[in-house]
């Protein structure tokens, strides 16, 4: 019964719905606003997205990078037929098979429509979980390419742990052509080492000196360091010196802005922990559990990385989406994306590892 000429409601529409309450169809600005903080906190938290230039992996899963080798010079002399020198070629792949996902079930997404504090709450939550987990992938990767031992069609090895021969730190040979070298390792002299500004700044040193003897410029090369050593480097007068060091940082601050002349990074994604009994979400049998952490990864206290150090793609960008299943009575919001990345030119990084009795 209803009072003749009072309007009566229909149908009822909740707030953030478009097209009435069982529509399931959410108002796409909220979608937005949702996928805009996961993007936001991401390109926030990740530092290796802006480093590094990804490739899109379009029509196939596998990416493929093709390398060739140095070209030999020779001197032409009158009445004898130059030699033929041709460089030799190989190339190295990575797969993209797998989908990493960020995901929160809710059964009334009432509180996610209505509030757009909770909608940048849990977008931000998202973020800061994908970003953290893919920067840790590349610094991991970016560890392994620099504990490589190049191998040259003549059978000559450099670089990584060549010669090495304990339980930890040993030789990781991979094959390229001619011209290709092997990453740069510097293992620190003592125990504790790692904790004494003057030593690791001497080790950082070698470590740049290094790979400048192997003709690489270190113009776009960044070193990234766990707090605690940039906590050390901060007590190292050299680098924070008026005399010896213009303008590289603040000491009330706390910050250091370069050391060799390559920028200073700090950053929580080193490995703390070696995977043993469990493998990483990107590792499996067909890229050899190319992602598991291992004890001498694990003993990395600085990397330093060059953008060709590192071969990235991604399938799926990062991608958001919120929506219903009528099979599981309930609403998904999913933020995901599928990407790989693998040691490219071991060359262009080398790391700082503590001392192995």
């Amino acid at each position: 019964m209803s009072i003749v000429g009072q309007q009566v409601a229909t149908q009822q529409v909740r707030d953030g719905h478009q097209g009435g309450v069982q529509s399931g169809n959410v108002n796409p600005l909220y979608i937005e606003e949702y996928g805009g903080e996961v993007e936001h906190r991401f390109l926030k938290k990740s530092f290796m997205r802006q480093f590094f230039r990804f490739k899109p992996v379009r029509g196939t899963d596998t990416l493929t990078n093709d390398r060739m080798g140095s070209s030999a010079l020779q001197k032409v002399t009158r009445g004898v037929r130059p030699q033929d020198h041709a460089p030799s070629f190989d190339n190295i792949s990575i797969k993209v098979d797998t989908v990493v996902l960020a995901r929160t079930n809710q059964f009334l997404l009432d509180d996610f429509l209505a509030h757009i504090e909770v909608r940048m709450e849990v977008g931000k939550e998202h973020g800061d979980e994908i970003g953290k987990f893919f920067d840790e992938s590349f610094v991991v990767q970016g560890i392994k390419a620099a504990q490589i031992t190049n191998q040259d069609p003549n059978g000559d090895k450099s670089g990584g742990w060549t010669g090495k021969a304990d339980a930890v730190y040993i030789e990781t040979i991979r094959t390229a052509p001619l011209g290709f070298q092997g990453g740069t390792c510097i293992e620190l002299g003592a125990a504790g080492d790692e904790l004494d500004p003057d030593k690791l700044e001497r080790a950082i040193q070698d470590l740049c000196q290094n790979i400048e003897e192997k003709d690489t410029e270190l113009a776009d090369a960044v070193i990234l360091v766990r707090p605690e050593q940039y906590y050390v480097l901060l007590r190292n007068n050299k680098l924070l010196n008026q005399d010896f060091s213009d303008s590289n940082g603040d000491y009330a601050k706390g910050t250091i802005l370069t050391s060799n002349g390559v920028r200073l990074q700090t950053t929580n994604r080193f490995p703390t922990a070696a995977q043993v009994g469990q493998t990483h979400f990107l590792s499996n049998a067909g890229n050899g559990n190319a992602y598991d952490v291992k004890a001498a990864d694990v003993n990395c206290v600085a990397l330093l990385l060059m953008p060709k150090a590192l071969l990235a793609g991604e399938t799926i960008p990062l991608t958001s989406k919120v929506y219903y299943s009528d099979i599981e009575l309930q609403w998904f919001i999913d933020s995901y994306l599928a990407y790989g990345v693998t040691p490219n030119r071991a060359e262009h990084a080398g790391g700082v590892f503590k001392y192995n009795a």
